[in-house]
């Protein structure tokens, strides 16, 4: 599953409902993490199954390369042989792709979890400062503070840190 609009929403602040969206943030670090547990365990299952996968390829490639024209009677193909002939593969080449998605989904979905924090820091800012008087508004205009720069910060520092972390995780190709 790609981030669709409806999970890109999840880090919207809704500056006219503070107290709504500091509700709501309980449930959607919940629906954050579940999201990142279930990459975190797609990329395993994954990783087992090229691993089964490169074992029983392992063995048929052995007994391939050992039996083909021009090889020595009792010697063994050398380990650069058997492994050539395991990356070509195509079902091993396949699974691999599928385990570099993986990858990158449990990266982004870890990211949007982290994110989710940082934006219950922020809503915890914007709710100490509305409490203090700032940005109470009248209409639809802030009274004292420039609230919208205050925003525009808060949505640069959480895609900084969605940033950091997609940067953070390395995407294993062998």
């Amino acid at each position: 599953m790609k981030m669709s609009e409806t999970h890109e929403n999840d880090f919207i602040v809704n500056e006219r409902d503070l107290d709504g969206e500091w509700l709501r943030q309980s449930v959607l670090y919940n629906k954050w993490a579940g999201l990142a547990a279930t990459a975190l365990k797609k990329q395993a299952q994954l990783h087992l199954k090229r691993k089964i996968l490169k074992a029983e390829l392992y063995k048929s490639a052995k007994i391939k390369l050992s039996n083909m024209p021009g090889s020595k009677e009792g010697k063994e193909p050398t380990g650069a042989a058997i492994e050539a002939e395991i990356r070509t593969n195509p079902e091993y080449k396949n699974v691999s792709e599928q385990l570099i998605d993986a990858e990158e989904q449990t990266a982004l979905m870890e990211a949007g979890k982290w994110s989710m924090v940082e934006k219950s820091k922020a809503l915890d800012r914007l709710c100490v400062d509305r409490d203090k008087g700032f940005f109470m508004a009248t209409g639809s205009k802030p009274v004292q503070g420039n609230y919208e720069e205050r925003i525009q910060k808060a949505k640069e520092e959480a895609d900084k840190g969605l940033r950091d972390q997609i940067n953070k995780k390395k995407i294993s190709r062998g």
